[in-house]
């Protein structure tokens, strides 16, 4: 580790713990394509035009991939989503575009990474002054196009993330979905962001990798630079920054502690569960790509509460088939292949930007058309799904889990969707149907649900989002996310006596509240799933609770 600056030494940072644990490395410090610090360097007027020409090809070859993710799209989806890529292919192929880089080039006399970024930045800028919505949605268009060119001039062919040093503690203003896919939890030893608070992607992401986070820290994240010796505590939320030998000694005699706990809980956790009175819970895992599932597997996870399949969609810029659904989720599946699988369809919209997609810029995107509401509206993305669910659940126990329920009519509509699929399978029994329960209007309308489900799932991270009117992703109102306020806890009483005969389970960030665990219990909740890296603990947090 490097030695500590003067003006640096344990710098302090307080911010919010989104992830426990304890990490030590050097600081990587991510910016997007489009906003960070190019090479910048002078160019004679002689070698215009073969920069000109440089970004002429970058053109071709985004225009080339425009063209094939639309034809792809429509194959897929329909011709309505095909026809945002020939947008972006009408936006490049404008004149006046290449009109303008020329001149700015010409006039500049500088390298074509520079000439591309000022331009789109501009670009971005006037769109995002614009008071017409549907203008300012145009900027993440022009960003997306300006990222592509960019990525294409510079010879980027992967995503930033996936090259990160190993041993280093990420640093970033936010982190998104698209961006997440592509962290290493070889390389990644933590992460520290300056917005995100504890239900936000970011930090489920980082709870299910095992990985120390913290969030909320705003500007005083600028005080941390590229390779900083960075010090994380993800269970106080406390930053320092060039810490001294003083300091490091401390915390290699609490990691020390920490890890000897972890040992302790890991030596029993592929043994069940059970209450000192008798009552067995099923610890499950929650999971979102092959590295979650065999940390879940190696931790003695009963089986998979809840696994994500936005990965796939978020790191491409097509939807995957039918097929590669199958080859992506099977490797996951075979490590539990005797335990139960739950894969919840394509939760999609609001902050999880689908790049496939392509969807419509909306004014209130938690509140607009996300989950089953998406699928409902485009049949064709959800029976690709349920086709690829239907043909795994042949050999191994899958259930099938629906996000973002509201009415039981929607239940209905995908109960009717799975059942034409498997008939066209010549398949008579399809795997189980779920519903995830993540709005009150849900869990207020549980008797009428369960009609249609054949188990429950409760999504505690977003039903605290919609009753407490405090979003998920928004650290202006992180005080007012509590997921065990007491209007959570009565909506949660009343979701388990309302399911009736049905299994209903916790899979929100509650499951894994050591506080909480007695009252979900008391409530009749015999299923938890958490991150990974909580099984071994959750399963000892059972089995020592009072009598």
């Amino acid at each position: 580790m490097a030695e500590p600056t003067s003006d640096k030494a344990n710098t302090t940072l307080h911010g919010y713990g989104m992830s426990p644990g304890l990490a030590l490395g050097k600081a990587f410090v991510y910016q997007d394509i489009v906003e960070r610090d190019h090479e910048r360097y002078e160019i004679e007027k002689d070698r215009v035009e073969g920069e000109y020409a440089r970004i002429e090809r970058a053109f071709e070859y985004v225009l080339e991939d425009l063209g094939l993710s639309a034809d792809r799209v429509e194959e897929e989806l329909d011709a309505g989503h095909a026809a945002i890529f020939h947008a972006h292919r009408s936006m490049l192929g404008a004149p006046s575009l290449r009109e303008e880089l020329r001149k700015e080039l010409e006039a500049e006399l500088v390298n074509a990474e520079h000439v591309v970024q000022r331009v789109f930045q501009r670009h971005i800028r006037a769109f995002r002054r614009m008071t017409d919505q549907a203008f300012r949605s145009r900027a993440d268009d022009v960003m997306d196009l300006g990222r592509r060119l960019l990525r294409r001039l510079v010879g980027i062919h992967a995503h930033t993330l996936e090259d990160i040093p190993s041993g280093s503690v990420l640093v970033a203003r936010r982190l998104l979905p698209s961006d997440t896919v592509h962290l290493s939890r070889n390389a990644t030893v933590a992460v520290v962001v300056a917005y995100g608070g504890p239900a936000s992607h970011s930090a489920l992401l980082t709870r299910e990798m095992g990985i120390p986070a913290v969030g909320q820290l705003a500007d005083e994240i600028e005080a941390i630079t590229a390779n900083d010796v960075v010090l994380v505590n993800g269970s106080s939320g406390r930053v320092v920054v060039a810490p001294d030998d003083e300091a490091i000694g401390r915390f290699e005699k609490e990691r020390a502690k920490s890890v000897a706990r972890q040992d302790r809980a890991r030596k029993r956790c592929r043994e069940r569960a059970t209450t000192p009175s008798g009552i067995p819970v099923s610890v499950l895992a929650n999971i979102g790509c092959q590295e979650d599932a065999l940390v879940a597997a190696e931790n003695g996870a009963d089986g998979v509460g809840l696994c994500r399949i936005e990965y796939l969609y978020l790191s491409r810029q097509t939807p995957p088939s039918g097929e590669e659904l199958q080859e992506e989720l099977r490797p996951s599946i075979e490590r539990f292949s005797c335990k139960s699988f739950t894969v919840r369809l394509l939760d999609a919209g609001a902050d999880k930007d689908v790049p496939s997609l392509n969807l419509p810029a909306e004014p209130d995107p938690a509140l607009g058309r996300r989950g089953v509401r998406l699928l409902i509206e485009y049949p064709d993305l959800l029976d690709t799904q349920l086709t690829a669910l239907i043909q795994l659940g042949r050999k191994y126990d899958i259930r099938i889990l629906v996000p973002m329920i509201t009415m039981a009519e929607e239940m209905q509509e995908v109960r009717r969707a799975l059942g034409r699929a498997a008939a066209e399978l010549g398949v008579k029994a399809a795997p189980p149907l779920g519903a995830m329960i993540e709005t009150p209007a849900a869990a207020l309308c549980v008797a009428d649900i369960v009609k249609h489900a054949d188990f429950l799932s409760v999504g505690t991270n977003d039903l605290t989002q919609y009753a407490l009117a405090a979003g998920r992703e928004n650290p202006l109102v992180s005080d007012y996310f509590v997921d065990d306020h007491p209007a959570i806890l009565r909506l949660l009483r009343m979701i388990a006596g309302d399911a009736g005969d049905r299994p209903v389970e916790v899979c929100g960030e509650l499951a894994a509240n050591d506080e909480a665990l007695p009252t979900l219990v008391d409530m009749g909740f015999r299923a938890l799933s958490v991150a990974p890296a909580r099984v071994p603990a959750l399963k000892e947090g059972i089995r020592s609770l009072e009598a």
